[in-house]
């Protein structure tokens, strides 16, 4: 029971939407067909590759990401995060894309399991612990058939942000971001990913 209730709350921590905002000025412009750029910080290109996953899924028409690295590299413009307006126009033409969506990986943190030993009244407080690495075990009964020994588990974290640029103006359209914890980071990347191929819905044509 208590390993159920422990799994749920940690589920509910995650329940609450992205956080997202559209530019009012872009309300009425519709878009056909995007470019991914991988997204910066760790596992930057999973992400990527898990967005344009959804976005397919939601109607977009998704450029490959390789295809507008591959423009970035001959056109020497450099990280797809730092394009000016003028460079987005240029990437924009050479693709044949209505908007660049870019983003970036804000955290990352594996589940870590932990043999937790001690007393009852102390198991968590003060007493030794000792990494078991990655894992998604949770459980409050002995551990190992030794009394005194837990398993405490820790959630996987992820946190991403993703902007969607009008590629005639270089303004940003649509902005999201969101944290999530889950059992493992494929999984929390997966959730945020579809929370913001949810939200991109209403602008595809």
């Amino acid at each position: 029971m208590k390993r159920l209730l422990a799994a749920a709350l940690l589920l509910c921590a995650a329940c609450s939407g992205p956080q997202v905002a559209f530019n009012p000025k872009f309300k009425d412009v519709k878009y056909r067909r995007v470019a991914l750029a991988g997204f910066e910080g760790p596992a930057g290109e999973a992400a990527s590759d898990i967005l344009a996953h959804e976005l397919l899924g939601s109607g977009a028409d998704v450029v490959e990401r390789g295809r507008l690295q591959s423009v970035l590299n001959e056109q020497r413009l450099g990280a797809s995060g730092a394009l000016d307006p003028a460079s987005v126009r240029k990437v924009g033409r050479l693709l044949g894309v209505d908007a660049l969506m870019l983003g970036s990986v804000t955290q990352y943190a594996q589940p870590q399991s932990f043999l937790v030993t001690g007393t009852s009244s102390a198991a968590f407080v003060g007493q030794p612990a000792s990494s078991l690495g990655q894992g998604s075990v949770y459980t409050s009964a002995p551990a190992l058939g030794t009394p005194g020994a837990n398993i405490l588990t820790s959630a996987a974290v992820v946190g991403m942000t993703a902007r969607l640029v009008d590629v005639e103006t270089g303004s940003v359209v649509w902005s999201g971001r969101r944290t999530w914890e889950g059992f493992d980071v494929d999984s929390a990347m997966a959730s945020i990913a579809h929370s913001f191929a949810k939200s991109l819905t209403p602008l595809w044509r």
